[in-house]
């Protein structure tokens, strides 16, 4: 329980648009803007598992096939930190694999350390 109240802080000290998933086996419906003039927003659907990075990409390849990535919300998994994230979604041009820690910069980890005491 404690991840997933870290993770509703994160998403308000980011900024972004959030609410609980009514949608079963998902904690949040999550939507962030992007500068690209392609995309605007992402929307995601989270769901909170503690597990690492690898694990992660594991387990949504098992869960969701590639055709999820073409339409929205995304099916994401977030576990300990923005570096423990993944999901797949067509981003501008292009589209793939992403996670918060490599897609969206440091600021992130920032975001993390202070949704922990906020």
């Amino acid at each position: 329980m404690y991840l997933k109240l870290r993770w509703a802080r994160f998403f308000t000290l980011a900024g972004w648009k959030w609410k609980l998933s009514n949608k079963s086996g998902f904690d949040f419906q999550v939507t962030f803007p992007c500068g690209h003039s392609e995309c605007g927003s992402h929307e995601l659907l989270v769901r909170i598992c503690e597990k690492t990075h690898e694990a992660l990409i594991r387990k949504h390849d098992d869960l969701y096939d590639i055709h999820y990535m073409y339409g929205s919300p995304h099916p994401a998994l977030f576990g300990d930190g923005p570096d423990n994230t993944h999901w797949q979604m067509v981003h501008g041009a292009g589209g793939g694999y992403a996670c918060l820690g490599s897609w969206q910069g440091r600021g992130m980890d920032t975001l993390w350390e202070r949704s922990a005491h906020e």
